[in-house]
């Protein structure tokens, strides 16, 4: 039944954002992101408090900036809905670009490319906007518990020109984007369970993917950390780093330095607007 529904919502959103002007899509986000503060209060409070002991911040502090992270997804689901009827000009209007030629300069090197990067800003529509701007863009995810709504959102993101792999299928199909010199997207800051190194993130143990450097150093790839970020209702900023290389042999030691930066590099972007990020993660969930 919760399935069925799902996928009713889904259809009933999808007709509605098709039929009415963008700015429909920010007050459905409104709608959507007031629903799930009020049905979800385990995991809103979970987040919370992770919030505060992440960022050290007052009980008042920390229930505003979780208002706003449910504010926040709202619009990612809404402008998700909506990113496969978006064109290149809207792509222009909407996103700032900074350090875009990093990516051309990674690329240039033709050894492909590992885009490090997380559930910060409309992670979702960041591919989109990189599949519209013409590059090659593939993406690691997770199949949805909900097959036909795992289907729905995998059409959306087909339809923009994003190449979804799933978990069980990744390393032989990442090794195949790669080696065509395309891009790999991986979100790095979710637990990782058993297979996670454990490092820091906002000074409290983490077990963490070594996804994005292991195939960066058996493949020879590139690293690009790109990071989104909201700046308003379709208002974004992509910002990229410098290209990281590894060596193919680095030992374990160096890698997982190398990994540390990247979290490190993460928190920081975190900080510069909390609310942007996905607190409702169970990212501490083994030493919580």
């Amino acid at each position: 039944m919760k399935d069925k529904l799902s996928i009713f919502l889904y259809n009933i959103f999808r007709f509605v954002l098709k039929k009415l002007p963008d700015q429909a899509g920010r007050y459905l986000g409104k709608l959507i992101a007031f629903l799930a503060y009020f049905i979800t209060p385990g995991r809103r409070e979970h987040s919370r408090l992770n919030l505060k002991r992440a960022l050290k911040v007052s009980d008042q502090e920390s229930k505003k900036l979780i208002k706003k992270v449910y504010q926040n997804l709202g619009y990612d689901f809404t402008e998700f809905l909506m990113e496969d009827s978006f064109t290149e000009e809207d792509i222009d209007k909407m996103v700032d670009f900074e350090g875009l030629e990093y990516l051309d300069q990674a690329l240039k090197e033709e050894r492909g490319v590992i885009i490090y990067t997380a559930h910060l800003g409309n992670w979702e529509l960041m591919g989109a906007v990189l599949a519209i701007k013409g590059y090659r863009v593939h993406s690691i995810a997770q199949e949805q518990n909900n097959s036909l709504f795992d289907e729905k959102i995998n059409e959306i993101r087909n339809n923009v020109g994003v190449g979804i792999i799933p978990k069980g299928l990744s390393i032989r199909k990442a090794f195949k984007v790669l080696k065509a010199n395309e891009i790999l997207a991986i979100l790095g800051d979710q637990h990782a369970r058993k297979d996670g190194w454990e490092l820091d993130f906002f000074e409290r143990p983490a077990l963490t993917f070594p996804g994005a450097v292991k195939f960066a150093q058996r493949t020879g790839a590139l690293i690009v950390p790109a990071f989104f970020h909201r700046q308003g209702w379709l208002k974004h900023e992509l910002k990229c780093y410098p290209p990281r290389k590894i060596d193919k042999d680095a030992p374990e030691t160096e890698l997982k330095a190398e990994l540390q930066s990247l979290l490190e590099l993460t928190e920081a972007e975190i900080k510069k607007e909390p609310a942007d990020w996905m607190w409702l993660h169970k990212r501490w969930k083994t030493y919580s």
